[in-house]
């Protein structure tokens, strides 16, 4: 029995220290592992930190970039405007100095008609005091051509 006894008893020490022995290598895997995990962790927040950053820096730059075109674009706006008003100034002007030519080349035609109506109406009799006098609306009057009319029948008829 005794030995029995002794031989349990030392089991049972063999298999304490094969315990403590286990309980130990699985502390120091633990262990391990918490350094492990714990620095993968840290270099995890390391690496979405740089990454945070890189996107920032992105963003930035984009916008940035984006600044420029836009104020490229306004620039390019702004002198196709310049170049529109300048444009539409030189239209104007060109189409004043037309019209006015113009209004000048009719105002010659008016003067050579009037000049023509009075030779013909000399080389017809027609005293023109007599006529300027009872015309005092012009050569477009109503009463210049009733009298014209009147006096170029009665002086021809």
């Amino acid at each position: 029995k005794t030995l029995v006894a002794q031989r349990e008893l030392h089991a049972l020490k063999e298999l304490q220290g094969a315990q403590k022995t286990a309980n130990d290598e699985m502390a120091r895997v633990k262990a391990q592992h918490n350094e492990r995990v714990t620095k993968l962790q840290q270099d995890h927040q390391t690496e979405v930190r740089d990454l945070h950053e890189r996107i920032s820096k992105m963003i930035e730059s984009t916008a940035e970039e984006n600044r420029r075109i836009q104020e490229a674009h306004m620039d390019e706006m702004r002198q196709m405007h310049e170049r529109h008003t300048k444009e539409v100034r030189r239209i104007q002007e060109d189409h004043h100095n037309h019209m006015s030519q113009e209004l000048l080349r009719h105002v010659e035609e008016v003067r050579k008609l009037q000049v023509e109506y009075r030779n013909q109406l000399k080389g017809l009799g027609v005293d023109m005091r007599f006529l300027q006098s009872t015309n005092r609306l012009g050569c477009c009057g109503p009463s210049s051509f009733a009298m014209s009319k009147d006096v170029v029948l009665g002086g021809a008829g």
